[in-house]
């Protein structure tokens, strides 16, 4: 079975998928990987996204793009990038699924993406990334690692490369691990409000052994994480802006670039290295160095932020010229905080920003402020017709949506006492047991049918940027496509 991509399809860069009647079964998006299955003059059958139809032969063709999908995790991050040159790559996964309440995290979003669409039986990825210690960025790899679903399914995976900031989760203080204090020489590009002088964790993790057999004993679920890391992956690295680079893709190596900006590792004594204590607080310190990926392919630059908060973004501009983290496409940071420099998001001036946060938290994330500066400072891009288009922002939670539907009749498999529907009080609203017990006629009940996650697709051939995200009927797609590099 041959396999071809799908092509640029008019204006809004999508082409339907027909059964043998002509009825649209779904659509599919520039990019997208189809399986041939028969050729039949302008018309070709291909499996694809699960689906097996009828596409139009013209809009099939044979370029390979980069491809990021910000995954509906929920409260966290999941994102899943496919370089040109067809390695799978995956950044942050959300938390472990057992804590969310669909049960469907990044591990299911991979399975299904590898053996029901691309038709392949194993999870192969070439680098897995973790941008820093928090469970809601690492905790879905408890599940993929081990290659199990929440429901029970499992699935065969592969990883060539694990990164990681370096720092742990450690069970007896100091939790994040020893430092020592010093000071750096000048900043290369002005202190921004950072001090030359603080304290430095020196006590980091690096290689597979660190993880099997750490200096310290860890805690909780970073345990069991820091176990699999040391038994799945091929290759264990610490990464930070020294390295330049995610190996195998710096210039010349590869058509995509993958640069490393964050965290900072700084030399805070001769010959000595640590990460910067942040605002004299863990979670600071922890969401602050973050890694900093900026993805460049042609002209199209996007930015992968992890939870980067202000003094993380001080620390950054003190290090790189403003012109490193201007890009098209920002992955706003810690799920669309507050807690930013404007002038950070002034320097990175994006086209689009894709939040990533989700419902029943408490941060009430993302946070207007974000949202507003994020339309503010961000730039107009051009679209396919030449037209300015304003700044784009895309929220993974606000693009996720329910099916709603009306109950029509109820199957009872055993009754010993009257059908009543159970509803939980309200979090701080005080009644008694029985007060939230309730007869209810099925006739008008409104029940959620179906789940349409939030996903947000971008894609791009280094001249055109597409952003995508499903609607909510018809298994189609809402698109916006606009030149890249425009003001970069």
């Amino acid at each position: 079975m041959t396999t071809r991509y799908v092509g640029k399809c008019k204006t809004a860069f999508k082409t339907a998928l027909r059964d043998d009647e002509g009825r649209i079964l779904t659509n599919l998006l520039w990019g997208d990987l189809v399986h041939v299955e028969q050729e039949a003059g302008a018309q070709v059958k291909v499996k694809a996204r699960g689906w097996t139809g009828w596409v139009d032969a013209a809009a099939l063709g044979d370029e390979s793009l980069l491809e990021v999908y910000v995954i509906d995790v929920g409260q966290g991050d999941g994102i899943l990038v496919k370089t040109p040159d067809g390695q799978w790559h995956l950044i942050d996964a959300g938390v472990i699924s057992a804590l969310q309440m669909t049960k469907k995290g990044t591990a299911n979003f991979l399975r299904w993406k590898f053996q029901e669409d691309l038709l392949q039986e194993t999870v192969a990825l070439t680098n897995v990334i973790v941008t820093h210690p928090d469970a809601d960025h690492y905790g879905g790899l408890i599940d993929l690692f081990s290659g199990t679903l929440a429901d029970g399914r499992t699935f065969p995976v592969t990883v060539e490369n694990f990164y990681h900031n370096g720092l742990g989760r450690f069970s007896g203080a100091p939790k994040l691990g020893q430092s020592q204090t010093g000071q750096v020489a000048p900043f290369p590009c002005g202190d921004h409000g950072i001090k030359r002088s603080g304290a430095f964790v020196t006590e980091l993790l690096d290689d597979a052994a660190s993880f099997r057999d750490p200096p310290r004993p860890l805690e909780g679920s970073f345990r069991r994480f820091a176990e699999l890391v040391g038994q799945t992956p091929q290759h264990v690295q610490r990464l930070s802006q020294s390295d330049r680079y995610l190996p195998g893709y710096a210039p010349g190596d590869n058509a995509a670039q993958i640069a490393v900006l964050g965290p900072i590792a700084e030399e805070f004594k001769a010959g000595q290295m640590g990460l910067r204590v942040l605002e004299n607080a863990a979670s600071k310190t922890v969401n602050g160095h973050s890694i900093l990926l900026r993805l460049d392919y042609g002209k199209a630059r996007l930015l992968l932020t992890g939870d980067l908060n202000l003094a993380s973004q001080r620390l950054l501009l003190s290090y790189h010229p403003e012109a490193e983290f201007a890009v098209d496409v920002f992955k706003a940071c810690h799920h669309g905080s507050e807690d930013i420099s404007l002038d950070f998001l002034k320097a990175v001036k994006a086209c689009a920003t894709i939040i990533s946060s989700g419902d029943n938290e408490n941060y009430s994330h993302p946070r207007p402020l974000l949202i507003g500066a994020s339309g503010r400072y961000g730039r107009e891009a051009v679209d396919m017709r030449g037209q300015a288009m304003p700044p784009l922002i895309y929220s993974t939670e606000l693009a996720r949506s329910v099916r709603l539907a009306y109950a029509e009749k109820a199957r009872i498999r055993q009754q010993t006492t009257p059908v009543v529907y159970d509803y939980k009080p309200v979090r701080n609203v005080q009644l008694k047991a029985g007060d939230w017990k309730y007869y209810h006629s099925l006739a008008k009940t409104s029940v959620a049918a179906d789940l349409i996650y939030g996903l947000v697709n971008v894609r791009t051939d280094g001249r055109q940027i597409l952003c995508a995200t499903m609607t909510e009927q018809g298994n189609d797609f809402d698109t916006k496509v606009f030149t890249a590099g425009a003001g970069v």
